[in-house]
């Protein structure tokens, strides 16, 4: 047994010739990963972590490590950067307004792309655990769906089979908001609309959290989450954002089922640990439900934390972090 984390070891794997749903095509995609550890010689140790929607491939850091949820001691952990952001393939690359629409779909082709042939898995090697949170989620549920066989055991944090009206609701006024910037210009902007862009992470943050933790937190510390949630935003390129969060917000897994949850969810085949916040209101817990219902091999737990959507969030030593942690090496028996 290790007792640090393996260092990291940063790379990208191009795809060529990648089309995307809407059939526009790229002669080159990116998508970059950070991995821990390594693969051993049968290439079955393969721990695979995709991002939230204003998540990278670091995000997820926290939880990887000896004796943390995605366990370096018995994985090869690699995080990944969905399309859109980090070291994947961008706007910011250089088309702008013009790099294709792309929806969460599109980002689990490209992932299990990268698993198949950029790290060696092979069409029959499964995938030993699979897992996000969030958006996460939402790319870990398509690809138990389209790649059933490809997984032994999954991990769906704050989860969703689709993007709710309250989701859509928040989403939707954060692009107003970087819409009615000045600098935006339709998406053809030369300077970046940073003003719009923090005020949408700002209003943001409140939906991640609960109004117990917004009414029984200093006003000053809440102030202050919602500035850096607002500073992070910023970061980013502005087409950049909208495009993940237009992903995001069109999410639905019954889209190719003719609006078909339960045959969509029948597809599933992997053992499944749906892990929701009990207090989510960005994407409620119903949906959770809904997948613990309709998936075969599933083991529901909560999390039960005012902090909301934003409980999956890796913080060393909270009351939340260590739940997650619990219930992911339950499930996996460690």
């Amino acid at each position: 047994m290790t007792s640090t984390r393996p260092p990291a070891v940063e790379g990208t794997f191009t795809i060529h010739n990648f089309t995307f749903e809407s059939g526009e095509t790229m002669p080159e995609l990116r998508v970059g990963y950070v991995m821990y550890g390594t693969l051993n010689t049968k290439r079955d140790n393969l721990c695979l972590v995709m991002p939230g929607t204003g998540n990278l491939r670091h995000s997820t850091l926290e939880h990887v490590g000896p004796g943390r949820a995605y366990d370096t001691d018995h994985y090869c952990v690699v995080c990944t950067d969905a399309i859109g952001g980090g070291t994947s393939s961008q706007p910011a690359d250089g088309l702008h307004e013009r790099f294709p629409s792309y929806s969460i779909r599109d980002m689990v082709h490209a992932q299990y792309l990268l698993a198949r042939d950029g790290l060696g898995l092979g069409a029959t090697t499964q995938v030993a655990l699979l897992a996000g949170a969030s958006m996460g989620a939402f790319q870990t549920l398509e690809w138990l769906i389209h790649y059933p066989d490809s997984v032994r055991h999954a991990v769906l944090l704050v989860p969703g089979w689709q993007a709710n009206n309250t989701f859509k609701i928040a989403t939707a006024r954060m692009f107003d908001f970087i819409e009615l910037d000045a600098n935006w210009q339709g998406g053809a902007y030369t300077v970046q609309p940073k003003a719009a862009q923090l005020a949408a992470g700002k209003h943001y943050f409140a939906w991640t959290v609960t109004d117990d933790y917004l009414e029984t937190t200093d006003y000053a510390q809440v102030q202050r989450e919602a500035q850096a949630a607002g500073d992070w935003f910023a970061h980013w390129d502005a087409m950049g954002i909208m495009r993940r969060y237009q992903a995001s917000s069109q999410h639905d897994v019954t889209k190719p089922f003719g609006g078909d949850l339960k045959q969509a969810l029948q597809r599933v085949t992997a053992k499944v640990l749906v892990l929701p916040c009990s207090q989510d209101r960005l994407l409620g817990v119903e949906g959770a439900k809904d997948l613990a219902q309709g998936i075969q091999h599933a083991t529901y737990r909560e999390v039960d934390s005012n902090w909301g959507h934003l409980a999956w969030r890796p913080v060393v030593g909270s009351v939340q972090t260590n739940v997650v942690t619990k219930h992911v090496r339950e499930f996996l028996s460690f």
